[in-house]
């Protein structure tokens, strides 16, 4: 088994967005709802282990979400390695919006709709959370996790929001400025950081992914 790179006393994230579930292949919104992986996000996941299977990392990390625990049992299962759960690495909380498709969301919650269409980054979608508190909740505990892990090889399992996130905070981009950023399930995602130095080392790769298949992001 050998190590992922790490250069100095940075910390080197492989940052990961969980196996496909039915609801992301149905367009519906999950927010913190304990959804499963499917069939398609299960084989992602043994995909994933079987690509990661010679690198050691220093230590793992999950979302308490059932889809990323799921995917991350699934990757250390052949070394039996510790899985911290974290619940600051959840999804967006999208409050009234949960269980929603797309489709249905300017229907039946037209203020919530505008908050996501606007981009209204300080205003909480009712019930749930905003973009910006969602943005520094995941980047504090990444930041955290990086200053624990100094000079080691750190796996985290999150979801598409908390990704994007990361994505933003390592290419020196605030919340406010809106991006399009590739998320899809399954791929990994590399950083490295060091103190408030994030670096994007790769992102948004599917190669593992080819034989098993994938949403569009």
């Amino acid at each position: 088994m050998t190590s992922c790179p790490v250069v100095g006393m940075s910390a080197r994230i492989t940052l990961i967005r969980h196996g496909e579930t039915d609801w992301n292949a149905e367009g519906r919104l999950q927010g913190h709802l304990q959804i499963p992986l499917n069939r398609r996000g299960r084989a992602q996941a043994e995909a994933l282990a079987a690509h990661l299977q010679d690198t050691r990392f220093d230590a793992v990390y999950s979302s308490d979400l059932l889809r990323a625990l799921q995917t991350t049992w699934t990757i250390v299962r052949p070394t039996g390695q510790e899985v911290r759960a974290d619940e600051r690495l959840r999804e967006w909380d999208l409050g009234v919006l949960v269980g929603l498709c797309r489709a249905q969301v300017e229907r039946e919650q037209p203020h919530a709709a505008r908050i996501r269409r606007d981009h209204l980054v300080d205003e909480p979608i009712p019930g749930g959370e905003s973009l910006r508190q969602r943005f520094e909740r995941v980047t504090g505990a990444i930041g955290e996790i990086a200053a624990r892990h100094r000079g080691e090889c750190v796996l985290v399992v999150s979801h598409g929001g908390p990704l994007g996130d990361c994505y933003r905070r390592a290419v020196g981009k605030g919340i406010e400025e809106r991006m399009q950023i590739d998320l899809r399930n399954a791929a990994i995602n590399q950083l490295r950081i060091d103190g408030n130095d994030w670096t994007v080392k790769s992102w948004a790769q599917t190669e593992h992914l080819v034989a098993v298949g994938l949403l569009s992001s």
